[in-house]
């Protein structure tokens, strides 16, 4: 199939030079409304002298009647690059005022607009061939993506803006033609790879997706790939379910090796609890230092299950204190949780609320842990970040004991005397904390509470309190919304991942309560979001396509997130052993169970499809 016509207009609109336009403000008369939004990222932008507005109808109608192209900017509150965007660029007054005569700016919180941000991440991959966060997209006023970059520098911004709008005022017609060309292309492309593979068995396609993981996998540090390391908890999970399935020796070597570096090195806050969102190198050892929910929930849930699978006793240990860090640390006092903590501290620095000064360390321990904290948590080495040393765990509390001639008890009682002594110095810093609750986080929360429950009464506790946060703050009249604000509001329209994944967090409660009605609960989110998304084309992310042309798809990709096509299928299997919803059962029978041409060809991003495709099977 032909590329996109997009990929052939990419380089001619970025790299053309168009003549300087002279800036005659109109401004449509746009205001900044971020400051009443519920989102604390948007709101973050009030202060902007870009007029930023939202994502909604009455955008897209005044793009449309003036004839501007829209430029929609995509971040969230705990990412570190947006930040700088808006500081050198968003916060320019000169590029503020050519956005704001030539474009109409839109500002878009990933995390409460998911499916608006896959479609255009979706779009820069395949024109660009890579993504990121802040990304910047550049429709036309009838919403067709035109082109998309990421972080830029404030000239090369500057001079991307004026080179877009050049190019639209001289050639729009065309541009217009192009770009609808450009999505129906892309359109029929992602169709096509829905195209059912009438040969290929179920057994194959294990193997496949078994070998593409082998063929990513880092033997060495664990992890997949060899440049910055996302957990990937998703692609774990699946690893550890496999081993019912299939005895691979490698397999179990991998995942030990993945988990053993993820909770060693710095991934995790050896001091707080709770991981990172991903390393800048492969080696696990320079986080990006936002914490997200999803990634604690997801993680905190992978290591209980690997506890079982591998029989490892201290990564149990290391799933609850991923929990315990949840309780303590993203808890709203309601029953919900929070969406993130920053990666920046109130004074901008990068990771500073987690960053130690060696002096001030030993200040505040003492001579006596000191000697055991030195060599135990790295600061017998040089500081590999800017601002001061991150706390390891460099070796083993019984090896520092046969370095130091001490008894491997008494340096374990040592370090947690430290811990706690460094816990509350930090305690007095300020890290800046997302409050709203994203609905689909928190069914991933559920789920993990549902898992620790057994081996913690507080984790129990929280998971009662938060089931009953979901069913009477959440679930209304047979909707759930995307999100709920700090004061507890509901806000937007929830997608196909938060009835996912509050159905899934409510059947794993029901498991582990045993209570039918919760079981009755979950098949009810469960048919809605069946209801709500799926037809005989297969699932669409909204209700309404995001974009023009968004096709429906067969078969959704594993993300950070567990792939939503796969999770309701097996969800919904379940809910149907306990309970006798007799829609549910007929629009989950009516459903493509089949392989296709996407399986076939990216094993690695459907590993929970194929997993489920041949779990159903058997």
């Amino acid at each position: 199939m032909r590329l996109p016509t997009s990929r052939l207009l990419l380089p001619f609109l970025l790299l053309a030079l168009a003549a300087p336009s002279k800036l005659v403000a109109d401004d449509l008369g746009m205001v900044n409304n971020m400051g009443d939004s519920p989102s604390p990222y948007l709101r973050l932008h009030d202060d902007d002298p870009v007029l930023w507005q939202a994502w909604e109808d009455a955008t897209l109608e005044l793009a449309r009647e003036s004839n501007r192209l829209l430029l929609v900017s995509v971040g969230y509150f705990s990412c570190h690059w947006c930040h700088v965007m808006q500081r050198e660029s968003f916060k320019n007054e000169e590029i503020a005022a050519r956005i704001n005569t030539h474009f109409v700016p839109v500002k878009v919180d990933r995390e409460l607009d998911a499916a608006l941000d896959g479609r255009l991440m979706n779009f820069i991959h395949v024109t660009r061939g890579f993504g990121g966060w802040p990304l910047n997209v550049i429709l036309t006023p009838d919403g067709y993506p035109l082109v998309a970059t990421v972080y830029m520098t404030p000239d090369d911004f500057d001079g991307f803006l004026e080179r877009v709008h050049g190019h639209w005022q001289e050639e729009g017609d065309q541009l217009r033609v192009v770009t609808r060309e450009a999505a129906r292309e892309l359109a029929e492309l992602e169709r096509t790879r829905q195209a059912p593979v009438p040969d290929a068995g179920l057994d194959e396609m294990l193997d496949r997706m078994l070998n593409a993981k082998r063929g990513m996998a880092d033997k060495m540090s664990g992890g997949f790939g060899n440049q910055s390391k996302f957990p990937q908890a998703a692609q774990l999970r699946v690893l550890v379910e496999s081993m019912r399935l299939r005895d691979e020796p490698w397999v179990r070597e991998f995942l030990t090796v993945t988990l053993d570096e993820m909770m060693h090195r710095g991934l995790r806050d050896h001091l707080g609890g709770g991981f990172y969102r991903y390393t800048e190198d492969p080696e696990w050892q320079v986080p990006h230092f936002e914490k997200m929910l999803y990634d604690n929930a997801l993680l905190a849930e992978l290591y209980l299950l690997a506890a079982e699978a591998l029989d490892r006793d201290d990564y149990r240990a290391v799933g609850l204190e991923t929990v315990e860090f949840m309780l303590e640390r993203m808890a709203t006092g309601r029953g919900d949780f929070v969406s993130s903590l920053s990666a920046v501290d109130d004074q901008d620095v990068e990771g500073g609320y987690y960053l130690w000064d060696k002096d001030e360390v030993r200040e505040r321990v003492g001579e006596e842990a000191w000697a055991v904290v030195e060599p135990a948590w790295g600061f017998d080495t040089t500081p590999i970040l800017e601002h001061g040393y991150l706390p390891v765990q460099a070796r083993q509390p019984g090896d520092v004991a046969n370095m130091l001639g001490l008894e491997t008890a008494q340096v374990k009682a040592l370090l947690e005397e430290a811990r706690t002594r460094l816990l509350e110095a930090r305690a007095s810093r300020v890290l800046p904390v997302d409050d709203k609750v994203v609905v689909a986080w928190n069914g991933l929360t559920l789920s993990a509470l549902a898992r620790a429950a057994p081996h913690d009464e507080t984790a129990a506790r929280a998971g009662a309190a938060l089931h009953e946060r979901v069913m009477a703050a959440m679930w209304r009249d047979g909707e759930l919304p995307r999100a709920l604000d700090a004061e507890g509001v509901p806000v937007g329209e929830g997608e196909l991942e938060d009835y996912t994944f509050v159905a899934r967090g409510l059947a794993d409660w029901a498991s582990y309560t045993n209570d039918r009605d919760v079981w009755e609960q979950a098949a009810e989110v469960a048919l809605a979001a069946w209801t709500y998304f799926h037809n005989e084309d297969g699932w669409r992310p909204t209700r309404v396509p995001v974009l023009p042309g968004s096709p429906r798809l067969v078969h959704l990709e594993d993300t950070p997130l567990p792939s939503t096509s796969a999770t309701m299928h097996e969800i919904t299997a379940r809910i149907l052993r306990h309970t006798e919803n007799r829609e549910l059962a007929e629009r989950a029978e009516r459903a493509e169970r089949r392989v296709t041409r996407n399986l076939l060809e990216s094993p690695f991003v459907h590993a929970s499809q194929i997993l489920y495709l041949h779990e159903s099977q058997n």
